[in-house]
């Protein structure tokens, strides 16, 4: 008798729902590396936070120049904004300092738990209780943490619309005051 196996094999650097954070580093040979924090162990990867958030827009079929460009749109006149890596897995993540930087430490907005202050420092709890510290106060990333949750919120509505409307469930035109963006 035959037996068809499956086998799933997920990308070693492309950003998952177990993805927590991704931690730039530099090498001896001063080539930027990354590290992926993800829930159940970390993966170094010799290749930037920057090009592993690119290749995972990719991969879940947008670009980062796209999704950067939404975000504007969405959070406008907003700096140091969060990334949608996908819209259908609601993975955003966030960045630490400029996004445009290779270098820049982004976390993922799904596994926050809280932040506790550290003088100018603070350090990330994460729902599996694994912390980070990082060299930026907690107000600030209470600031990201507040743009990457209306970006969330803007895509899950825009979703939920599209689906509404297919299904006929918004037939009168005052019921789209529900979706604009505020």
């Amino acid at each position: 008798m035959k037996k068809n196996y499956k086998f799933m094999i997920e990308p070693q650097n492309i950003i998952t729902e177990t993805t927590m954070a991704l931690i730039p580093y530099y090498t001896d040979t001063a080539n930027l590396h990354c590290q992926m924090v993800g829930k159940y162990g970390d993966i170094n990867i010799q290749e930037s936070p920057l090009h592993i958030l690119k290749e995972s827009c990719l991969f879940y079929g947008c670009d980062f120049d796209g999704s950067l460009q939404s975000s504007r749109k969405i959070l406008e006149g907003q700096k140091i904004l969060p990334i949608m890596v996908s819209v259908e897995f609601e993975y955003c993540m966030i960045p630490l300092s400029s996004p445009m930087k290779k270098d820049c430490t982004w976390i993922a907005f799904q596994h926050i738990n809280r932040i506790i202050p550290d003088g100018e420092n603070s350090i990330i709890l994460f729902k599996n209780q694994d912390m980070l510290e990082v060299n930026i106060t907690k107000s600030s990333i209470d600031s990201r943490i507040n743009k990457a949750s209306r970006l969330v919120c803007t895509y899950h509505f825009r979703r939920k619309m599209v689906k509404d409307l297919r299904n006929g469930n918004l037939t009168v035109a005052e019921d789209l005051r529900d979706y604009e963006d505020t």
